[in-house]
């Protein structure tokens, strides 16, 4: 590296001040990279993966060739770029949570990086660029989405890098930057559909230059060139797609202009983990700064009216076409905005670029977008801490809960006489249970009614004896209770076990009733036949009791009760079930049923299983004994 000298051998202190700047500048790029590296990988494997991160998962277990026949035929409305890079790293890394949400946290890491560049090639002084840097580093929505296993950081990261090779291209008129921004630009469409509003935003920025700017007019058909390309290129996938693409129905909602306005603003300052109620005040907060970053460029020289022009346009037409398209589906989602962050930090750090007024006014307006950052630094600080520790702020919980509870509930049963049945086909249990319990989808298609019913009556023919049924809400697969309706007309709830945030039921049915000692109570009702399953007591698990009593009901008070009980060797009572008695009809002979839940710690040995009835109302008379004959 050269020395810029005086003529007389002194080295120029100018420049010794610059390379001291230079320096300084790549320490904090350096620190600002290491913080936003720290924050994305920190816990990154801790929180369970939601379910599109699941079904990302296995959908990129697929072979390549697979993956785009499987887009295309099962209509999935976000192309295949990203399921390349996770199969491609899942191959070298393994599959757990960590390993999965790696690459989004490396392509975050890698946007705050071209952040930073991007600033400097629209000539924002450095601290301006490191401020901007920053607020991408350790902002909750970026990170968010970096420990996330989908495909937003990656796009979030190709569209940055194409606004940047766009630019460096419009400013050097170089051909290899113009390639760059071809490549990342078709690398962009490839990974997000929504890609394409940040590609509109560019374009709209040259085309109204070229319009009112005659001067730039005559790079226009270079520009042109490169946008022939990127179509050319991305030409034959599109046509495959354009009816997903305009067919998706979303699985978002469709607000009002000033609700998206505040939501949008909301979750770029502080992410998504605050209180809905506080949205309005952090929109109000972001809005201010934002505000002052526009005034900042609008009133400064010719170039930053331009780079303003630039960035609103950046971030205004994502946001705009996605809220406009969602007026006529459900389909408006904050994680979809995620390309159009950049260009909000680069505004907020605009504010704190030179004003070109006087003194008491400049002061007046630092202090304001200073005590407005600080607001929006305390609020991000805040909701990190609030995503990071607050189980409420989860991505999902309780899957892992799940599997452990679904491994205990089949646990001593033949593999074959057992099925999870999903209400809905979220392919997150699969990712977490992996022992050989099969599973099925019930319904096995939206609201179908009639194939639910053929699939239990298929669960009979098969000798299944117990169905876990994880209940979800699923208004747009079974609305109406159809998987429990269909289980019922088969199968006998036994019990209902709450687990994370769901209601696991547990359907069974007898495998073959044997024949019971006889047991005749004074009140004339017979234990007629009993059958236990499984035979082996699991910790934690649940023994299920089935048990056929008859007699006349015209001898009964009608509060009779039946007891269930499980003891030890010493005779120490270790697990019971207490039901109302229900006597067994007499043309089907259907026996009652009986859940016991086992405790979680069931030494080895032999346990005893006892049953009796007695009346609680019954004064003096707890216990119903046997009639003499029965002794």
């Amino acid at each position: 590296m050269g020395i810029d000298r005086l003529p007389d051998g002194r080295v120029d202190p100018r420049a010794s001040s610059r390379f001291s700047g230079a320096t300084g500048t790549r320490v904090a790029l350096l620190l600002l990279l290491l913080l936003g590296f720290l924050a994305r990988v920190y816990g990154l494997g801790e929180q369970e993966l939601r379910g599109d991160e699941a079904f990302g998962y296995f959908f990129s277990l697929r072979p390549y060739a697979e993956i785009i026949d499987a887009s295309i035929e099962l209509r999935e409305p976000h192309p295949v770029a990203s399921y390349y890079v996770q199969k491609s790293w899942l191959a070298v890394a393994g599959d757990n949570e960590f390993a999965l949400r790696f690459p989004s946290a490396w392509f975050s890491l890698l946007a705050v990086a071209l952040l930073y560049r991007l600033a400097r090639r629209l000539e924002f002084p450095r601290h301006a660029g490191l401020l901007a840097g920053a607020l991408m580093a350790i902002n909750p929505y970026v990170i968010w989405h970096s420990q996330d296993a989908r495909m937003y950081s990656m796009s979030l990261a190709l569209s940055l890098a194409a606004v940047l090779f766009a630019v460096e291209a419009l400013q050097r008129q170089r051909a290899t930057w113009g390639l760059a921004y071809v490549v990342t630009a078709w690398l962009a469409l490839h990974t997000h559909y929504y890609g394409a509003f940040v590609l509109v935003a560019l374009n709209l920025f040259v085309f109204s230059r070229a319009l009112f700017v005659p001067r730039t007019r005559a790079n226009l058909s270079m520009w042109v060139l490169w946008q022939l390309l990127v179509g050319v290129l991305y030409l034959p996938w599109l046509l495959r797609v354009a009816s997903i693409m305009t067919g998706y129905e979303g699985n978002g909602d469709s607000p009002a202009f000033a609700a998206r306005a505040v939501r949008s603003l909301s979750v770029f300052a502080v992410g998504e983990s605050v209180p809905a109620t506080q949205r309005l005040l952090w929109a109000g907060v972001a809005g201010g700064l934002l505000l002052l970053g526009c005034l900042r460029l609008g009133m400064g020289s010719p170039r930053d009216r331009r780079t303003l022009g630039l960035l609103v346009l950046y971030l205004a037409a994502p946001v705009l076409a996605i809220w406009y398209s969602a007026q006529s589906r459900p389909i408006f989602n904050e994680r979809y905005l995620v390309a159009s962050a950049p260009p909000f930090f680069l505004l907020l750090a605009a504010a704190f670029a030179q004003w070109r007024v006087g003194r008491p006014a400049g002061l007046a307006v630092r202090g304001a977008a200073t005590l407005l950052l600080t607001i929006i630094l305390a609020g991000s600080l805040l909701s990190l801490n609030g995503y990071y520790t607050n189980p409420s702020y989860s991505k999902t919980r309780g899957w892992r809960e799940l599997a452990e509870t679904v491994t205990r509930l089949s646990a001593g049963l033949p593999g074959d006489q057992v099925r999870i049945a999903q209400n809905f086909p979220d392919p997150t249990i699969w990712y977490y249970y992996r022992r050989p319990v099969a599973h099925i989808v019930l319904p096995p298609a939206a609201h179908a009614v009639g194939e639910a019913r053929r699939a239990v009556d298929d669960l009979v023919g098969a000798g299944v004896t117990r169905v876990l049924l994880p209940l979800q809400p699923a208004p747009n697969w079974d609305d109406g209770g159809i998987a429990a309706e269909a289980l019922s007309g088969a199968y006998v709830l036994a019990a209902t076990r709450e687990v994370g945030v769901w209601p696991v039921q547990v359907y069974a049915r007898p495998a073959g009733v044997e024949v019971a000692p006889a047991a005749r109570f004074v009140n004339g009702v017979e234990l007629h036949a009993a059958q236990v399953a499984p035979s082996q007591l699991v910790p934690q698990g649940m023994l299920v009791v089935f048990l056929e009593w008859r007699g006349d009901p015209k001898r009964l008070a009608g509060s009779e009760k039946v007891f269930v009980q499980i003891l030890d060797s010493a005779g120490q009572l270790v697990a019971q079930d207490d039901r109302p008695l229900v006597l067994a009809n007499e043309g089907t002979g259907v026996p009652a049923v009986y859940a016991v839940p086992l405790p979680e710690e069931l030494p080895a040995g032999t346990y005893r299983l006892i049953t009796g009835l007695y009346d609680p109302a019954a004064e003096g008379v707890p216990l119903l004994e046997l009639a003499p004959a029965a002794k």
